[in-house]
């Protein structure tokens, strides 16, 4: 399992997670925020949030990724 600290940008806070992999992770931290989130780019998402993903020990090697959201209403999921 590895740590996933998701920055949220504009607000300067984070959100943290245990997950398996990015796509666990994405899909934890989404359900918090009420939001779809992505690696992908798309025309309808905006990137607000970093993806830092660490195991213990040092992480300060691997590279901050940058997440994209498209909002979801609370009554679709």
């Amino acid at each position: 399992m590895a740590f996933f600290d998701l920055l949220i940008v504009d607000k300067q806070t984070h959100l943290r997670a245990v997950a398996g992999d990015q796509s666990e992770a994405l899909a934890i931290l989404g359900k918090q925020l009420d939001q779809k989130l992505s690696l992908e780019d798309s025309d309808e998402a905006c990137d607000v949030y970093l993806l830092d993903e660490w195991t213990n020990g040092p992480h300060y090697v691997n590279p901050t990724i940058r997440v994209f959201a498209t909002a979801i209403p609370s009554s679709l999921s």
